[in-house]
């Protein structure tokens, strides 16, 4: 049979799954950057590797960076602390609702007004600021909500039950009359968030609505009724503002759970079906301390989705170049398992021009650094995986991928292929050097892959130190 030659690339491949059926075998630590290059829309790249920039005791729980107050904080376990732009850790006081014996790490809502610096940790609500300190709010009409923001002058909260917020005229005081609720459907409040044309989004757990301050006596906001929507959260804290957008992981009534843009008056799903096949995994209770978060580094923005046993991250600019079925990959933090990635709550510290996230198995408080592939000097896994190929009775005689060599961190820059004819079991690992350091010319190309029966598919693995790039790939067989 004449030689051919097949373009094939690695931003979805495919496998089979145990339900028998055919399912989206998703990059891992690898993404897409959107970009023209060797005549091709985009390539993969590694995520970014993880450096050391401060020392915490307990697993991080959240983090926000006041600038007002030009301090970073974060709840770490129990304890809150102010991060110093050298990574200097400083005790600013105590919190609940993390136990160390079940490893249960609830995330906190946190948010800022003119004055302070605020925190709501297990129905508990606090306030930091430079001369006051950090202490409890004094009021105890608070009560015990699960999620606040501050719009217009006001901490805004709700319990689960009611919508309240502060005084006016005075953010450390609430008047319990002053007290509201959603009407668009029977389901209880269970998220807030605000708009950017400053109106109060309130989600339910199968809608979602808006409020808008109206300056009436007693309860101070007044429900849109023109705007709200039949989809709702399915946890307080599965939501994230990016590029002043909401994403929200949710659904309607008699809906599976998905992963959704909110807009004006509508939603848009996001989530593809293999995205939802994973949420299928979990239940309800099961998702009570799950988190999204977002973060834009180098022109690319992403989601990420903290979920038990897997973090998913969805990349904003891959969907808007190739649609969502290119957008999404699994993050993970070790080499041959699928231990979930210990990154969480990104903040960018204007001090220092990064961005710094704090970690969910330990204290480490670190930086997203686009030189190393490493975890704090530990190597990481990435995998890629290439669509199903026809090639009935076909030998596979070269496999060449336009690499990015030359730039590698150390020697150990080396990739290990290998080969499935059915999407379930990989044969043999070949492995294929990289590149070396300064060996800029180095080809990507691996030579006598095997005989084809039908159909097959290739899948690359790494795990070095070095952080890998790669664009276009051309498949010789026949």
């Amino acid at each position: 049979m004449p030689q051919q030659e097949t373009a094939i690339q690695f931003v979805k491949g495919d496998k089979v799954g145990d339900e028998t059926d055919y399912r989206d075998a998703l990059p891992v630590n690898m993404y897409v950057v959107p970009k023209p290059i060797f005549e091709e829309k985009g390539y993969m790249i590694q995520n970014y590797g993880l450096t050391l920039h401060g020392d915490g005791v307990y697993p991080c729980r959240g983090g926000f960076y006041n600038d007002r107050q030009g301090k970073q904080f974060r709840v770490q376990g129990n304890t809150v602390v102010d991060v110093a732009e050298n990574g200097d850790v400083t005790f600013l006081g105590s919190v609940t609702g993390y136990d160390a014996l079940t490893n249960q790490i609830p995330p906190v809502s946190m948010d800022y007004s003119f004055n302070t610096q605020a925190i709501l940790a297990d129905g508990r609500f606090f306030l930091y600021d430079p001369i006051n300190l950090f202490r409890q709010y004094p009021d105890v009409d608070v009560g015990s909500p699960i999620d606040f923001i501050w719009i217009d002058g006001y901490y805004f909260f709700t319990d689960g039950i009611n919508l309240y917020h502060t005084l006016a005229s005075d953010e450390e005081q609430i008047d319990p009359l002053d007290f509201g609720v959603n009407q668009f459907m029977p389901d209880k409040p269970k998220a807030l968030g605000k708009t950017q044309d400053d109106k109060v989004i309130v989600w339910g757990r199968y809608s979602t609505e808006y409020f808008e301050n109206d300056a009436t006596p007693d309860f101070a906001f007044r429900r849109i009724q023109s705007r709200a929507v039949k989809v709702g959260v399915v946890a307080t804290h599965l939501k994230a503002e990016l590029s002043s957008t909401w994403y929200f992981v949710g659904g309607g009534r008699n809906e599976s759970i998905g992963v959704h843009v909110l807009g004006v008056g509508a939603t848009q799903k996001i989530s593809t079906r293999e995205i939802e096949k994973i949420l299928d995994e979990y239940s309800e209770p099961d998702l009570v301390n799950a988190h999204m978060e977002s973060y834009t580094n180098e022109d690319i923005s992403f989601i990420k989705i903290h979920l038990p046993n897997h973090t998913l991250l969805f990349n904003q600019n891959a969907a808007s170049a190739f649609g969502t079925l290119a957008a999404w990959t699994i993050l993970k933090s070790d080499v041959k398992g699928d231990t979930p990635d210990r990154s969480s709550y990104p903040v960018f510290d204007t001090r220092i021009g990064d961005w710094v996230v704090g970690d969910l198995y330990n204290g480490n408080i670190g930086i997203m650094d686009k030189l190393v592939g490493t975890q704090y000097g530990e190597i990481v896994e990435w995998l890629l995986f290439s669509p199903f190929i026809y090639a009935e009775d076909d030998s596979i005689d070269e496999l060449e991928l336009q690499s990015i060599p030359g730039y590698t961190a150390t020697n150990d820059a080396n990739v290990f292929l290998s080969i499935t004819y059915e999407g379930v079991f990989y044969g043999k690992e070949f492995l294929v050097d990289y590149g070396m350091i300064n060996e800029y010319g180095k080809r990507f190309i691996a030579r006598r892959l095997g005989y084809v029966r039908d159909y097959f598919s290739i899948k690359l693995r790494g795990a070095s130190k070095s952080r890998m790039a790669f664009s276009r790939g051309k498949l010789t067989h026949g």
